[in-house]
């Protein structure tokens, strides 16, 4: 044999070598990497649903939803789905700042159903973007509560101070009122940043707004569907093959295992299903409902 030959032959059996050496490194690493993709847990988005008024009962079952996504290592993103009218101020701006700690750990993008008014719309300024239908009803920005009543102390009515019984009295509820909704404001003007068209004066007249009409104000970002909103928030969290997990339906199975009871109880002022009417208890009130007929 030549020596030409030999050396082709000796290149040959090295080329095979090397492709052996090769395949057997490559070969483990390549199914390792398919056997992580197939046994690892799909990435979710997860969808937190607001479809009532907001209250300390309908905050906690938010509160469940919101817990439900902490602890689930699959969901990298959240989608907060509304249709309220709003509620109480201190339930309000308590998950307010729950979805705004949730967001230093996730995308949380906004989808508007019917409507966002008032408390809803507050809480629609933790999340970005924002997304409503074109005929949703959007904004109804401030507060509203009734007035104290001055209560005269008697023989049968004793009291520390002045206002010990009415912890107010009509100049501070007034100022008290004022501050909320400059708060109320303040976070819209905020959360919105150059997006925001409107003034602010024009913002605090309360009106609602169209989707169509709020998307022309800057109060939202995009007109779409829930669906428009969960690509948005995978997209936002890096994620393409993904699930989607209704997490309101997670909790209510969860209750219904561990009580049998799937809601988060009767408001007391819940509207009545015969009348329309409502019965607020005491507060002060970021919600809009054309029911109330100019009164509580």
């Amino acid at each position: 044999m030549s020596t030409e030959t030999e050396k082709r032959w000796t290149f040959s059996a090295i080329l095979k070598a090397a492709g052996r050496i090769i395949l057997w490194l490559i070969l483990p690493l390549i199914v390792g990497v398919a056997l992580a993709q197939w046994f690892s847990p799909r990435p979710a988005v997860g969808v937190v649903r607001l479809r009532y008024d907001i209250w300390s009962g309908s905050a906690n079952f938010i509160m469940q939803q919101i817990d439900e996504a902490r602890r689930d290592p699959r969901i990298r993103a959240i989608v907060l789905q509304m249709d309220s009218p709003g509620g109480e101020v201190v339930a309000t701006q308590t998950l307010f700042l729950e979805v705004q700690n949730l967001r230093r750990r996730m995308p949380v993008v906004g989808s508007i159903d019917n409507m966002a008014a008032s408390g809803a719309f507050y809480l629609a300024m933790a999340t970005d973007p924002i997304f409503a239908k074109p005929s949703s009803d959007v904004g109804n920005v401030g507060v509203w509560s009734l007035v104290p009543q001055d209560i005269s102390l008697s023989d049968l009515i004793l009291a520390s101070g002045p206002f010990k019984l009415t912890a107010s009295n009509q100049d501070e509820f007034v100022r008290q009122i004022e501050s909320i909704k400059q708060e109320f404001i303040a976070t819209v003007v905020t959360a919105r940043g150059q997006r925001l068209i409107i003034s602010p004066s024009d913002l605090s007249q309360g009106l609602l707004y169209t989707g169509r009409d709020a998307l022309r104000l800057g109060l939202i970002d995009h007109l779409g569907a829930e669906s428009d909103a969960i690509k948005t928030a995978a997209a936002q969290a890096g994620i393409h093959n993904y699930d989607v997990i209704d997490l309101e339906a997670r909790v209510i199975a969860k209750q219904l295992a561990a009580s049998g009871t799937p809601s988060a109880g009767v408001w007391q002022g819940a509207t009545d299903a015969q009348t329309g009417q409502r019965k607020l208890p005491p507060g002060i009130y970021l919600l809009y409902d054309p029911r109330l007929g100019g009164t509580p």
